[in-house]
């Protein structure tokens, strides 16, 4: 082979090579940058995961925010719901027992039981809704003073009829006839059984014969002037003391106040607490 023929195959395989140097070369970088794609597309998405995960958890936070305003809505008027519902316990209870100084009739006196009783409910509500939304250092004290004002309306419902006892037989004594007599005994052995008992000076005896002289004055009055209720009312009251004067009285309404304190102070420490957070 002469040398332009050799020249020839010199240069076409220098060609060939050249071609193939080409094409590795443009597949490295292809492949260069389809990594770089691919990274860059794993960057972005990295960064729109995040986004998201940094927007839910924004949502999220404020879907807390809501419910737990929400929430503490709910408490606070659960907890000023039940203190109104207490309070309201006993004053409707001190209202039937002033009221019961006049002269009720049977409906009045069915009216301010029922008011009682209707109170009392509302009361066992409120609390149970305390029991469900507060923690336990704001549902017991809670509990404590329900109890107290179970307590206290059973003793004023008890006063309530003494004071209708008194009331009735005091008007039977002044309106004159046939049963201000039996009416005015019944008042004099009672004044005597009631002095005997401040005095501390009665042994069972003397009592026995207090009650005795006040059941036979009882006896003489009209039929239906004092029902049993009302009768055993009076001697109690005298005997020992009237239901709003006695010890186990007087100690619940202590412990409703010491109650209502506590109960106070943790509500506030809850809400507070809650606002905060």
């Amino acid at each position: 082979m002469d040398l332009e023929g050799i020249g020839a195959l010199t240069a076409a395989g220098l060609a060939v090579f050249g071609v193939l140097a080409s094409v590795l070369v443009g597949r490295w970088q292809m492949r260069a940058a389809l990594r770089a794609a691919e990274a860059t597309g794993q960057a972005g998405l990295a960064q729109a995961e995040a986004a998201y995960r940094a927007a839910l958890d924004a949502v999220r936070a404020q879907e807390n925010a809501g419910h737990r305003q929400w929430h503490r809505g709910v408490q606070r008027e659960a907890y000023a719901a039940f203190l109104l519902a207490a309070h309201r316990v006993r004053d409707v209870g001190e209202r039937f027992v002033v009221e019961s100084e006049q002269e009720l009739s049977a409906e009045g006196v069915r009216a301010g039981r029922t008011g009682l009783d209707d109170a009392l409910a509302a009361l066992k509500e409120a609390q149970t809704i305390v029991e469900l939304e507060a923690p336990d250092d704001v549902a017991a004290p809670a509990a404590a003073m329900t109890d107290a004002a179970q307590l206290m309306s059973h003793f004023l419902g008890a006063q309530a009829v003494y004071e209708r006892a008194w009331a009735k037989l005091e008007r039977l004594a002044g309106a004159g006839g046939g049963g201000s007599q039996g009416a005015s005994a019944l008042v004099d052995a009672l004044e005597r059984l009631r002095a005997g008992r401040r005095a501390e000076e009665e042994d069972r005896e003397e009592s026995g014969d207090g009650e005795r002289a006040c059941r036979v004055a009882w006896g003489a009055l009209p039929a239906g002037a004092l029902d049993d209720d009302e009768f055993r009312a009076l001697l109690e009251g005298c005997s020992s003391r009237p239901p709003a004067s006695s010890r186990v009285y007087l100690d619940s309404v202590t412990r409703f106040g010491e109650a209502e304190a506590r109960f106070v102070r943790a509500a506030k420490v809850e809400l507070h607490s809650a606002s905060r957070s």
